[in-house]
């Protein structure tokens, strides 16, 4: 009775956390960011274009914006090679000095709209992964079902390997002149910047202590948000592809379940993290496909003044 038990257990745990990896996957791989809602000066009813006079003023500026010269996507994009060839790899200088931009311009897309059913996903996978702590805690710990090889997991997931994995890529890239490879290892490092900065914040925030009782940095998993942050935005830049996306994944599946072997995190403390790095990941992969394609889908308020013969009036734009 002790081994069916168990074996129940085990079944109930690799449930929940395949159902966490690819409903994040598969939910990030279904929207798209085509939910911008906006409206131009000729979506304006004219009720005497000889006489209709309208000049549009830009209100709520973002000084961050500004400052950063993240406002005009257009004028980021790497310059065109001889020829007008823009697939041309950057230099490496371009790509340092659009980092700081970069990272303003994928931390705000963190909360647009199209990231917000991943995100409440993964919320409410966590919520439910608090009632089954001690459960996978006591199968983990009894059974110790990866015992010979969760060194691989802590090995893995420390947070030099992604980011090693994030240069890699990026020089990969310049060096055989690919352009894609390259964009995808800069996304990757500033996506795991953040999310680095962004997991230290939380454990700090929550100070719940481990299951071990080594300390108080529990929640939420550090493996797990980062070597997740790096398969999402891989896994973005490539329009998850499965033969990248499903690997990536498992391998940040099998990071968090080398946590509970090794007794340093709960279960709730790993999706929290799948679900941090996820989110990150694909926001700052969005960010910059949207910022290559001349366009951004941040939040922008507009108001045009409309002067008519016996008609004032102001039209309000909101474009999120």
């Amino acid at each position: 009775m002790h081994m069916h038990g168990a074996i129940k257990l085990m079944r109930a745990w690799t449930a929940a956390l395949t159902l966490t990896v690819f409903l994040l996957s598969g939910t990030a791989f279904g929207l798209t960011a085509n939910d911008e809602i906006s409206s131009s000066l000729n979506g304006l009813p004219l009720l005497d274009p000889a006489g209709h006079l309208s000049v549009a003023y830009r209100i709520l500026p973002d000084r961050f914006d500004s400052a950063l010269n993240t406002s005009e996507p257009g004028r980021q994009e790497a310059p065109a090679a001889p020829g007008g060839d823009r697939t041309a790899v950057p230099s490496v200088g371009h790509y340092a000095k659009e980092f700081f931009p970069d990272l303003w311009g994928g931390t705000k897309r963190i909360f647009s709209p199209d990231i917000a059913p991943v995100a409440l996903i993964g919320l409410g996978l966590t919520a439910l992964a608090f009632t089954l702590d001690h459960a996978v805690e006591d199968y983990f710990q009894e059974q110790q079902p990866l015992s010979h090889v969760s060194h691989y997991g802590d090995s893995w997931g420390q947070v030099y390997v992604p980011f090693s994995l994030g240069i890699a890529l990026f020089a990969t890239g310049e060096i055989i002149d690919n352009k894609l490879l390259a964009d995808t290892g800069a996304v990757s490092i500033e996506a795991l910047a953040v999310t680095g900065i962004a997991t230290e914040t939380l454990k700090y925030i929550t100070h719940r202590e481990r299951p071990n009782h080594q300390d108080n940095m529990s929640f939420p998993s550090g493996h797990a948000s980062m070597t997740s942050a790096f398969a999402a935005s891989v896994s973005e830049m490539y329009d998850w592809n499965l033969f990248i996306a499903v690997p990536l994944f498992a391998a940040a599946a099998f990071v968090g379940a080398s946590r509970f072997q090794d007794n340093m995190h709960f279960f709730s403390d790993v999706v929290a993290g799948v679900t941090l790095g996820t989110v990150v990941g694909i926001s700052f992969a969005r960010s910059f496909k949207e910022k290559s394609a001349g366009r951004s889908d941040s939040p922008d308020i507009t108001l045009v003044p409309i002067v008519e013969r016996g008609y004032r009036g102001i039209a309000f734009t909101w474009r999120f």
